[in-house]
């Protein structure tokens, strides 16, 4: 459980984190979702805008700040707040 708690709490330090995995995309700390299909997500961060592109897409996890997407992952871009 120490790695565990050790983890989190550097993972946790920063302001956002994006993890992609298989099928897979796991976002932390985004400020608001401004786009949601099974094509196309929006996710506004606290820095830029979040555009990540597909297919199927569907959402697996929601909570406070953190999503959890699966589905076939074409293109992840990033738009600067102007």
């Amino acid at each position: 459980m120490h790695l565990y708690k050790t983890m989190r709490n550097f993972l946790l330090d920063f302001d956002y984190y994006i993890d992609i995995y298989e099928n897979k995309i796991h976002v932390f700390n985004y400020i608001d979702i401004l786009k949601l299909n099974d094509e196309e997500i929006k996710l506004s961060m606290p820095n830029f805008i979040l555009d990540i592109k597909g297919k199927n897409f569907s959402v697996k996890r929601l909570e406070k700040r953190e999503i959890l997407l699966e589905g076939a992952l074409e293109q992840v871009g990033f738009i600067k707040n102007d």
